[in-house]
């Protein structure tokens, strides 16, 4: 064998200590900083939250008490016909206050449960009046019915009306109480 054969050999063993040796354990350091930082992280957040676990707790309790004034704020489901029919009479009279009338007025699904407290009532509802009588109804709904979601609106003009008639249909979504079940 030769001087310079002896010396390729010595690079080609140098270069797989390298790649064999050498890069997995900086491959292995590099996951070890990685995860370290990462778990580093993790205790200075939990560190935080118990540093300040008082203002945690009563934030918590905090959101809790409105969780329940919000639902209590929410009509409650016993029967969801009577629901309607309540309901329905309920923004009948707000319509009327503002003297619009009511062309349509469609349950368009029954109660739908989103959660074990809440479920959601829809309903298709067209009116006619002015354009300001209309206006004024909407903001009566808005006001009066925070728990009424608005899922479409649309104006036109009313078809075979005399005067400054419009016709407003709207898609409404009623956020209800689902009666509580006793385990």
């Amino acid at each position: 064998m030769t001087n310079s054969q002896k010396q390729l050999l010595i690079v080609a063993a140098f270069l797989a200590a390298l790649q064999f040796v050498v890069k997995p354990v900086l491959n292995w350091q590099d996951e070890l900083t990685t995860e370290l930082a990462l778990t580093q992280g993790q205790v200075e957040r939990s560190e935080q939250l118990l540093k300040h676990a008082e203002q945690v707790t009563a934030a918590h309790e905090a959101i809790l008490r409105q969780r329940e004034e919000v639902l209590n704020a929410l009509p409650e489901v016993m029967e969801t016909t009577l629901l309607q029919i309540q309901m329905q009479g309920t923004l009948e009279t707000l319509f009327g206050k503002h003297k619009v009338g009511i062309v349509e007025f469609n349950w368009v699904t029954g109660l739908q449960a989103k959660s074990e407290t809440l479920a959601t009532l829809n309903a298709k509802i067209s009116l006619i009046g002015t354009i300001d009588n209309l206006a004024q109804a909407q903001l009566a709904l808005m006001q009066e019915f925070p728990f009424v979601r608005h899922e479409s609106i649309e104006l036109r003009e009313a078809p075979r009306q005399r005067g400054n008639y419009h016709e407003l249909s709207l898609l409404i979504q009623v956020a209800v109480r689902q009666p509580e079940t006793s385990s």
